[in-house]
């Protein structure tokens, strides 16, 4: 007879580490009930699935692990602590920092309750979808909300760890947006980004934020941080406006325009389009960037201020005709 599955004891919580990644123990057990023949069908499509919008898809994404190769030493080997050491021997090098920000973000940080997410967790968890409510289960960490699907935690607790996570990284204002805050939004974001300081501006930034600039694609603030040392490195002398397009609830549309030169002393303008989505705490969880950049002379430069934020009485680009 098939041993009944019960996740609540077969499975750990995601919240638990093996060589100080999140998730693993949890998808280990997942691996071996898939092998026993006791896993349910609902969670074969996306084990060992390279989709960065589940625990294994970020896990192996992260990792650079192959998933086959995962699973075969999973079966093979004869405890935690040897899968572990595995681990460590094939993923992507990084720093113990490193791996723990991306446990962090795992762990800690708050989703975006789009309607997308809303409608997918009310398939999976239509129980804690009942108990929640919709805009509660579209905010709340995954790990929370496996754990309270599968009795680790509380309602209340899940709800105090919400709101914890809120207060700890608030980064008003908060959505949804008004045009006042929007505006308001869309202001910082330019002062920091003139600020030239890559880790003042990934602060901004959930710690698993996703970011499509131009061809490039990031996750996490490691990777904002190297990508902007990187632009910084050589665009040289970089002032930018942003303007505010539209807003609507956790999203943000803004174009904006930038003036830089490189090391041989050539000019340009790049001309760009953002869309931004925010948590609930008000950090920003995406930004996906289309950007262009047009040769410019010296003399049609138009962004002539000091280094640092744009004067509030500096025109912005309607007034400049941009």
């Amino acid at each position: 007879m098939t041993q009944p599955f019960h996740p609540s004891t077969m499975l750990r919580s995601p919240r638990e580490k093996l060589a100080e990644y999140v998730h693993l123990p949890r998808l280990i057990d997942k691996v071996r009930c898939h092998a026993r023949g006791i896993l349910p069908e609902d969670y074969h499509p996306n084990l060992l699935a390279k989709n960065g919008n589940t625990f294994d898809g970020r896990f192996l994404l992260f990792t650079g692990i192959d998933p086959e190769d995962l699973r075969k030493v999973i079966l093979s080997s004869p405890d935690d602590q040897t899968i572990g050491r595995w681990v460590e021997e094939k993923a992507h090098p990084r720093s113990r920092e490193e791996i723990r920000d991306w446990s962090d973000s795992n762990a800690k940080s708050l989703s975006v309750p789009t309607p997308e997410r809303m409608a997918l967790r009310t398939r999976f968890y239509p129980e804690p979808a009942k108990i929640l409510g919709l805009p509660l289960l579209g905010s709340v960490n995954p790990c929370d909300l496996i754990d309270f699907d599968e009795g680790r935690i509380s309602r209340e607790e899940l709800l105090k760890n919400h709101e914890d996570r809120i207060r700890k990284e608030s980064r008003p204002p908060l959505p949804p947006f008004t045009r006042e805050t929007a505006l308001q939004k869309t202001r910082m974001a330019e002062d920091a980004w003139n600020s030239g300081n890559p880790e003042r501006v990934a602060l901004a930034y959930t710690v698993d934020s996703q970011w499509r600039n131009r061809s490039e694609f990031l996750t996490g603030r490691t990777e904002i941080v190297q990508f902007l040392v990187r632009k910084w490195n050589r665009e040289l002398d970089y002032r930018l406006i942003k303007e505010l397009w539209a807003f609507d609830g956790s999203r943000i549309s803004v174009r904006f325009a930038y003036e830089w030169h490189d090391d041989s002393g050539n000019w340009f303008r790049s001309y760009g389009n953002e869309n931004w989505e925010f948590a609930p705490n008000g950090l920003m969880s995406r930004r996906l960037a289309s950007i262009n950049d047009l040769p410019i002379r010296e003399e049609e430069r138009k962004f002539r201020w000091q280094k640092g934020p744009r004067p509030f009485d500096h025109p912005g680009l309607s007034d400049l005709g941009l």
